[in-house]
């Protein structure tokens, strides 16, 4: 380009007769225009790239829960179009005192170390491709990534979650895939940012098993002060269940092989400013999964076909400096139960143990700002939570109060910042007066935060 318009420059002398320092003069106001040109077509390119940049990228520091879910997983949501990144992690440390609940004194020596733990590094990745069209996927690295065995307690990098979301209206929308059950508080927002104590409730862990997500489709939408979820997903396996865990051993991945479904569904309602009170109900049938895919066997076998029913009541208070929450749950299973693995036996009245077809728990926490009444930065919780848990309401198994307990947890939560929480608790499990087992006791630090 410069060498045409110096060209065109000498062109012009040759025909009007310039003079040479005419020449000059023109040339150098021809190197500044060309100049300035460069200087506007960089900016130009730039702003370019930043707008694509933009649209591909948007991270947003929008935190609002949507569809009850955890103000990280919801940034997709409330971000423009395009990459949206967030996610949650948690550092743990736990000491227990003179644990002794193993059968082995070697494992009750570990067991009574410190214990130091990332629990968990969870990353989200959505993204936005229209405002009625949004893609969900939470990936867990969880105790460092590392699998610590072969049971299916995963321990391990695993797809969590995994959907695309239909925005059709506010009040009917369609999200399918790899999905959260909505059941319960803890299992749509276990981000360690919306609980006060450093652990879940046992409840929402052995009852709900959370994080409990299979594959389904589900409706959900708002109607004025409602919230709900309604729809289909694919069974636990009741080839895993155990005694003392209910069905959470029965959780499959996201690879299935499954005709088992079961119909859940979540209501919640808005009642005044900062209380919400809510419940799910969940039905279904399960067979035991002899092969988790073609030639790869799960170790269990039959063709015992049961039914599974749960439901829980909850209800939630954040205002005025406290933040409370309450649920209580119930779960039973029906059909072939007594085929199930460690089932076969009977004792001399005919009935079958080991696993419980009948389990109840409730929890209530209780958290109070301190900082309402006094002047400091940020807000610093002291917590109390109390949990009764009965994994074998129906006495079917060999050491029945070995499945009754109360859970007390008593410590303080500190948020120097709405996305971060360091907690300090200590908590006592009594078991029932018959127990084989002695109460426990631990005292944990934790540090979680949500991005």
């Amino acid at each position: 380009m410069k060498k045409i318009l110096l060209s065109l420059v000498a062109a012009n002398a040759l025909v009007f007769g310039a003079t040479n320092d005419e020449l000059a003069q023109e040339i150098e106001n021809l190197k500044l225009e060309i100049k300035q040109m460069k200087s506007e077509q960089t900016s130009t390119n730039e702003a370019i790239l930043d707008e694509l940049s933009q649209k591909n990228y948007k991270d947003t520091n929008k935190y609002d829960s949507f569809s009850s879910m955890g103000g990280a997983a919801s940034k997709v949501y409330y971000a423009e179009d395009g990459l949206s990144i967030g996610g949650y992690g948690e550092y743990k440390y736990t000491k227990y005192i003179d644990f002794k609940n193993y059968s082995d004194d070697t494992a009750n020596a570990t067991r009574n170390k410190g214990e130091f733990n990332i629990v968990r590094f969870v990353p989200y990745f959505g993204y936005k491709f229209n405002e009625y069209v949004i893609m969900n996927t939470e990936i867990e690295f969880e105790d460092g990534g590392a699998r610590s065995d072969n049971t299916k307690n995963y321990k391990y990098a695993i797809v969590e979650f995994s959907y695309l979301d239909f925005l059709l209206d506010q009040s009917f929308n369609i999200r399918v895939g790899h999905i959260l059950t909505p059941m319960g508080l803890t299992n749509l927002n276990h981000e360690p940012t919306a609980y006060l104590t450093s652990s879940r409730p046992a409840v929402e862990t052995l009852i709900i098993p959370s994080t409990w997500h299979t594959n389904g489709i589900l409706a959900h939408g708002t109607m004025d002060d409602f919230e709900y979820y309604a729809g289909v997903v694919t069974s636990v396996d009741a080839g895993g269940f155990t005694e003392g865990t209910f069905i959470q051993q029965g959780r499959l991945g996201a690879r299935q092989f499954s005709d088992d479904f079961s119909f859940v569904a979540r209501l919640s309602y808005d009642v005044i400013e900062g209380l919400n009170v809510g419940g799910s109900f969940m039905y279904g049938n399960s067979s035991i999964a002899e092969e988790s895919k073609p030639g790869t066997s799960t170790g269990h076998s039959g063709d015992a076909e049961v039914t599974i029913t749960m439901a829980e009541i909850h209800a939630s208070y954040k205002n005025n400096g406290f933040d409370i929450k309450a649920l209580a749950t119930f779960g039973a299973l029906g059909g072939d139960y007594a085929q199930l693995s460690g089932n076969t036996t009977a004792d001399t009245n005919g009935d079958y143990d080991r696993i419980s077809n009948r389990v109840n728990g409730q929890y209530l926490t209780v958290g109070y700002d301190i900082f309402t009444l006094m002047q400091g930065y940020g807000r610093l919780y002291v917590v109390g939570e109390v949990e009764r848990l009965d994994m074998d309401a129906s006495g079917k198994t060999q050491y029945v109060d070995n499945n009754r307990f109360f859970e007390y947890t008593g410590g303080v939560t500190y948020y120097p910042d709405p996305r971060v929480a360091l907690k300090a608790d200590y908590k006592t499990r009594n078991y029932a007066t018959h127990a084989k087992l002695a109460d426990e006791n631990s005292f944990a630090l934790s540090l979680g935060f949500i991005f």
